[in-house]
């Protein structure tokens, strides 16, 4: 889950839930399975589940979006946004490359690397200006907190500061972060400083376009069965994912996750039998090498999804305000530039 799939899940709030009838009887998965493939919308990959009596099933299409069934009359409730989609694919070309395809090393690409880069440098040396001087409690406190009845210069002055030296940690997270994402030589360093081995090639987890195509009658997993042993294994558990099987002989794997989505610490993996729903195999984040667990949270540190809806809301206001202590610093400039060339003539 990306920030972008909450920002999806908002769009699609009308279809997400459903009512829920007297006598709830929920029709089989692999009964809604059968509607959504016979509906000829797409492929499925994937199914979703919340764990709220309410929340519709979620079949994933790959990467071209979500359709929604409700679970208790097998009824297609639609399709995420197509958009939607578009407008924040557009949104996200825009912040990582300036509108140039995602992957590709364009000028775009390269400036917003560069620029982002610089930012983190000029957090660093803020935070040595930033810092007072005088080591008392009278510079302490102006140096935090903002003062008022100020106006020109000294305002702007406070207003940089006190900024700054709030916002200084979030703001050097989402910039280093940034950079780890955009430089490969930044992403090589991080696994080698941990002593832990680069990832390959990536690779899309639900991209099954080049597998084989779906199992024939018979040979289909019971995913009643699976995610009711998925179920028993984490009582705490928000969401449940399954991928579909696409080997009549291979275990079936299961993603459950007890965060908000975007937290891979609260996600486990497991692969389970088809046939008793047995672990076969269970991984945690801990049992990643620090190096990827470091990158884990490079992707989702970078928008504050780490640490729940607090780290967004941190990383959110971080960012807005970054925007001031930009106009005060290109205010204070000016400032400065306006003097001196009083001062020439």
């Amino acid at each position: 889950p990306t920030r972008r799939s909450s920002d999806l899940d908002f769009v699609d709030r009308d279809i997400r839930f459903v009512s829920v009838p007297q006598d709830p009887r929920p029709v089989p998965f692999n009964d809604l399975l059968a509607t959504v493939r016979r509906a000829g919308i797409g492929q499925p990959t994937a199914i979703a589940v919340r764990n709220q009596p309410q929340a519709s099933v979620q079949f994933s299409l790959g990467r071209s979006g979500t359709v929604y069934v409700d679970p208790y009359s097998n009824a297609i409730l639609g399709v995420s946004s197509i958009r939607s989609r578009t407008f924040f694919s557009a949104v996200e070309r825009f912040h990582r490359t300036l509108g140039a395809p995602l992957g590709s090393k364009s000028i775009g690409h390269w400036l917003v690397a560069i620029s982002n880069l610089l930012f983190g440098a000029l957090i660093l040396l803020g935070v040595v200006l930033w810092v007072p001087r005088k080591r008392n409690r009278k510079a302490l406190r102006a140096a935090i907190a903002f003062r008022t009845g100020l106006s020109g210069k000294a305002r702007d002055w406070n207003w940089h500061n006190v900024i700054g030296i709030w916002c200084a940690l979030p703001l050097l997270v989402i910039s280093l972060t940034g950079v780890v994402m955009s430089f490969d030589w930044a992403n090589v360093l991080l696994f080698r400083l941990t002593g832990s081995a680069a990832p390959g090639p990536r690779r899309e987890v639900g991209d099954f376009g080049r597998r084989s195509r779906e199992l024939q009658s018979g040979q289909e997993p019971n995913y009643d069965g699976v995610f009711t042993a998925a179920k028993s294994l984490n009582p705490d558990w928000r969401t449940i994912t399954v991928n579909l099987a696409n080997n009549p002989s291979a275990s079936v794997s299961v993603t459950i996750d007890t965060g908000t989505g975007g937290q891979p610490q609260k996600r486990t993996q497991y692969l389970l039998n088809r046939s008793t729903g047995a672990v076969g195999k269970m991984t945690t984040f801990e049992d990643g090498s620090l190096g990827q667990r470091l990158r884990a949270f490079v992707r989702f540190g970078h928008t504050g999804e780490y640490g729940g809806w607090l780290g967004q809301v941190i990383a959110a206001l971080a960012s807005l305000v970054a925007c001031v202590l930009v106009y005060t610093g290109l205010s204070l400039a000016a400032r400065r530039f306006a003097a001196a060339l009083r001062r020439r003539r």
